[in-house]
């Protein structure tokens, strides 16, 4: 038996002390780290922090040039004058603001239900399998794989007075049946949206079909023994089990069609006039057009704030789920 005397029994019990306090306290590190949230919090916290670095300072500046009177004539921002609101208001009393934003709806509504229509449609028919179809596959993928503005030039040659779509429109109707399409507004905006649509169907078709593949066969297999046909095996047992990525789909092509730009800017330039011109395009004309970068920032804060209340309402059923 070994006895500790005075200072080294002293010390001794002291060390003790010590390892029992570190052991324990790692011991509440693993059980905190074992907890699920905790877990997920430090997965997702880097990132935010990266993308809080990134966006904060950018968002700060917008936030002080829309409470202020800037214009880059009147020479440096910081000295800018102070009008609270006054952009604000001035927003909500601006016509084309209200023209823009509307347009801005009547393309994303078209375009996303006809992508969603087309790419689901397509997903379902390449649901099985048969000859040639990773061929098929990569040349529907392809228009997704192209740049805005290539895809805006395209189109912007395709529908021309003289391009090939009033040559295929005057061999089949007779030389009097050509449309100046971008003459008039209604059918300039048609030629935004086909192009819109040619470029952005591949993805809900990818997104669609993606899930198609994750539904079991087993659960079709089972509607189709208790006489289920093809519509009601959609509607009551293929739809509902795609149903969260299809709302994804939805809201991340929606969002994205709401920011249009490219294809407007290289067909139209907003026009005729300002007839087919976007929310993007209407932010940019005010500020870098007529540099008025104050009254563009307020815009900006707004189409921001809105799009933000649409995709929390957008996301609230996936949300539901989870619980």
């Amino acid at each position: 038996m070994v006895c500790f005397h005075g200072d080294e029994g002293a010390l001794m019990i002291k060390e003790k002390g010590k390892f029992k306090r570190a052991t324990s306290s790692i011991g509440s590190i693993a059980n905190l780290l074992n907890r699920e949230s905790v877990f997920k919090i430090m997965l997702v916290t880097p990132m935010q922090l990266l993308l809080s670095f990134l966006l904060v300072p950018p968002f700060a500046i917008v936030i002080y040039l829309a409470l202020v009177n800037w214009q880059p004539i009147f020479g440096s921002w910081t000295e800018a004058p102070f009008v609270g609101v006054s952009n604000f208001v001035r927003l909500f009393s601006d016509r084309q603001f209200f023209w823009a934003l509307a347009r801005t709806v009547v393309i994303v509504a078209i375009s996303v239900s006809f992508q969603f229509i087309l790419g689901m449609a397509l997903a379902l028919l390449f649901n099985r399998e048969f000859h040639g179809k990773k061929v098929c596959v990569s040349v529907i993928l392809y228009p997704m794989m192209l740049p805005w503005v290539v895809v805006g030039f395209i189109f912007y040659l395709l529908f021309l007075d003289h391009g090939p779509v009033n040559y295929v429109i005057s061999s089949v109707f007779g030389p009097g049946a050509t449309v100046s399409w971008f003459s008039s507004s209604v059918t300039a905006l048609v030629a935004i949206i086909l192009a819109d649509i040619w470029q952005w169907t591949p993805f809900m078709f990818l997104m669609s079909y993606s899930a198609l593949g994750a539904v079991p066969k087993e659960l079709r297999e089972a509607a189709m023994t208790l006489g289920a046909n093809l519509w009601q095996i959609f509607r009551y047992v293929t739809f509902p089990t795609i149903k969260p990525v299809v709302l994804i789909a939805l809201i991340i092509r929606a969002l994205e069609c709401f920011k249009i730009f490219d294809l407007i800017f290289i067909m139209t330039r907003g026009g005729p006039g300002v007839s087919t011109e976007s929310m993007s395009l209407y932010i940019y004309r005010m500020g870098f057009r007529y540099g008025q970068l104050s009254f563009a920032a307020a815009v900006a804060i707004v189409v921001l704030v809105a799009i933000s209340l649409v995709a929390r309402i957008g996301v609230r059923p996936l949300l539901k789920e989870e619980l």
